[in-house]
């Protein structure tokens, strides 16, 4: 009797203490994290932790010439791809982690520090998180520390998989969807991405992958993963996509990509900034541009009677446009001709004018566009700009065009097509929004961007 009596009290102690380790404490997962051998922690992980079970988090970044707003679609398709991966086992706990963002192209205020940005600087993140498990970079690094890492700024990123296009998509005219692991690759030769420049981050291993098709390709990769390294109860994993612009939408335009797409509100500072300049240099605001724009963004409803600022809105895109598309891209004086015609069709008086033209271009297109009511976003003060910084600036930009009566843009510019994007979130006609400048005054043989209405 007493020998049963001590068998049943073992048992119990071993059942009690395994469930004590599956949901409290962290030992396993310092081997993962921590660069010092051999050292285990004791700290317990915090309730909240316990209960994650195989957390995944998932990194990426984007070629570093690209710009903000190609960027922004590529979210849209991860996010999208995340939200879907969340409901199958064994994703349930997985978190996409928003990039820094570095020091772009179009960002030429060298003066100010524009390096190692959070998303939250531009976006309303909180917005974000109701779409898809996001996080922003500074909230991953608190939220895997909660683990029981010992140690930061140490954090192991289990594969890091570089992607690269194959050299024949249409494999005999067909294209099909597959990724292949490229055995000559040498990390030393793409130190410049961004992502690897992260101090806290150390990758345990380095892949070159050719890569075609959707977003969704990505769950057979990640899943291949999993299997090659057996994930225990309590285990976490980090990996990180580079180029992730080389994975298609796999639901683009769909009613997924436009949740997803209305879920990215601007950061409430530069949504303030916007409505005041609005209000003070175009007599405009929400109330009698008429467009929807509820609390939240999941309240948002089919609308189409937006009436907008009484002023036309153009993106004239100039830069790298004006040099290397000369055959779509106007020049100012045939812009400024278009402008004038829409205006008296219009019979509006005062155009908005978003450009990355330089001051000498200004200088003449203000030239051609006298008795012209003609306005521009600058910030107000040294402190202003330090504050919104040249990403603000163009999200100002993006959002008063998209609160104008009407609204023309630059053909197969990403910054045109954010815009028409926002548009059709607020509720405009489609014929005030989807509007191409010529390269010709004349509109002889214009190519004009596409249409791509909302979907609820």
């Amino acid at each position: 009797m007493c020998r049963l009596l001590l068998v049943i009290s073992c048992l119990a102690a071993i059942i009690l203490s395994t469930a004590a380790y599956d949901t409290t404490t962290c030992d396993k997962l310092q081997e993962i994290f921590s660069l010092k051998e051999n050292q285990l922690t004791k700290h317990q992980c915090p309730k909240s932790i316990g209960k994650r079970a195989n957390t995944i988090y998932l990194l990426y970044d984007v070629n570093p010439p690209e710009g903000f707003n190609l960027r922004r679609d590529v979210y849209i398709r991860l996010a999208v791809f995340i939200r879907q991966l969340a409901r199958r086992k064994p994703f349930q706990n997985v978190r996409l982690v928003l990039p820094p963002w570095r020091r772009l192209f179009h960002w030429k205020s060298s003066h100010l520090p524009q390096y190692s940005l959070p998303w939250s600087q531009f976006f309303d993140v909180e917005s974000m998180r109701r779409y898809a498990p996001v996080l922003d970079f500074s909230e991953f690094l608190d939220d895997i520390s909660k683990f029981g890492l010992l140690e930061t700024p140490y954090i192991q990123v289990q594969n890091v998989f570089k992607l690269f296009h194959f050299q024949d998509m249409f494999e005999q005219g067909v294209f099909h969807e597959k990724f292949q692991i490229i055995s000559e690759c040498r990390k030393e030769e793409h130190l410049h991405d961004f992502l690897l420049q992260q101090p806290m981050l150390w990758e345990k291993n380095f892949t070159c992958l050719r890569y075609q098709g959707s977003v969704n390709l990505l769950g057979d990769l990640l899943r291949q993963q999993l299997n090659h390294a057996a994930m225990q109860t309590n285990d976490v994993k980090v990996f990180a996509i580079l180029n992730a612009e080389v994975v298609l939408h796999d639901q683009w335009g769909d009613r997924e990509f436009w949740r997803a797409r209305r879920s990215m509100r601007f950061a409430e500072p530069l949504v303030k900034i916007a409505e005041e300049y609005r209000m003070r240099e175009l007599n405009s605001n929400k109330a009698l541009e008429r467009v929807q724009r509820p609390p939240i963004w999941e309240e948002e409803r089919p609308f189409r009677a937006a009436v907008g600022g009484n002023y036309l809105a153009v993106h004239i895109r100039r830069g790298d446009f004006a040099r290397g598309r000369q055959n779509t891209t106007p020049t100012l004086k045939s812009a400024a001709t278009q402008i004038r015609a829409r205006m008296e069709l219009l019979n509006l008086t005062t155009v908005y004018i978003a450009t990355d033209a330089s001051g000498m271009e200004l200088t003449n297109l203000k030239a051609y566009l006298q008795r012209v009511r003609m306005r521009r976003f600058t910030p107000e003060s040294l402190a202003q700009k330090a504050l919104i910084l040249d990403g603000g600036q163009a999200i100002i930009d993006q959002l008063i065009c998209a609160h104008a009566r009407h609204f023309i843009g630059t053909f197969e510019s990403t910054f045109t097509y954010r815009i028409y994007e926002e548009r059709e979130i607020l509720g405009f006609l489609r014929k005030t929004t989807f509007n191409t400048l010529c390269k010709n005054a004349s509109r002889g043989n214009c190519e004009y961007n596409s249409i791509w209405p909302i979907v609820y």
